[in-house]
């Protein structure tokens, strides 16, 4: 799976033969589309890579433990997104005529069956990437997904039903504006969370978070 932004040009979201604003999904052995993609059989190249759309600016995929896909989203200035990443759905951004930030990122006036978000920010900490946390040792934030924020400093950490609904959120203490800006969340093979963070001016280090169980 590959997530794309869509280049600030307002018609590409809806545009099924652009890959801008869309989940792709790829063969890795050939990088062709895979199979079971929603227009597998399309006369357009790229729309038979496609696996969603509608997206605005993808930042980070995250695999949970059952399988599902989610998405983290930049919103305009609000409304950044995590999403249940679902097959052929659209997610409803629509920034038309021109390129139109104050439409909402889910459009359901216009899309009725877009699919909405599992979880929507206030203005926009900036999410980017994320991670399941996996594993007994992580007690109760075990399956939790955990995602790095930019311009929030924080580590946010959701809860989901099987559903994708959303149960819980919170800011993680320890990490809210003690390392600056965070980019990248990932669980390693050794069972502990990593974050690296950006901050620039050559002081980004790369953290390790080990569970206490």
């Amino acid at each position: 799976m590959v997530g794309t932004g869509d280049t600030a040009v307002g018609t590409t979201p809806q545009d099924l033969t652009s890959l801008a604003g869309k989940v792709l999904r790829i063969n890795p052995a050939t990088g062709g589309p895979a199979a079971g993609n929603p227009g597998l059989n399309a006369a357009n190249p790229n729309t038979r890579l496609l696996w969603n759309f509608g997206h605005r600016n993808i930042q980070g995929l995250a695999v949970r433990p059952n399988g599902q896909m989610y998405n983290v989203e930049h919103g305009p200035g609000i409304e950044d997104e995590v999403n249940l990443v679902l097959r052929a759905r659209n997610y409803g951004w629509d920034p038309v005529p021109g390129y139109n930030e104050s439409v909402p990122m889910t459009d359901l006036a216009k899309f009725p069956n877009a699919k909405t978000a599992s979880w929507s920010s206030g203005p926009t900490p900036a999410p980017s990437g994320a991670t399941f946390l996996v594993g007994s040792r992580w007690a109760d934030w075990n399956g939790s997904l955990v995602v790095a924020q930019l311009q929030g400093e924080s580590l946010l950490r959701l809860t989901f039903t099987g559903a994708g609904q959303l149960t819980s959120e919170e800011l993680i203490p320890e990490f809210s504006g003690t390392y600056g800006r965070l980019r990248t969340a990932q669980l390693g093979t050794d069972g502990s969370l990593y974050l690296t963070t950006s901050n620039g001016g050559d002081s980004d280090v790369i953290l390790k978070v080990t569970p206490t169980g």
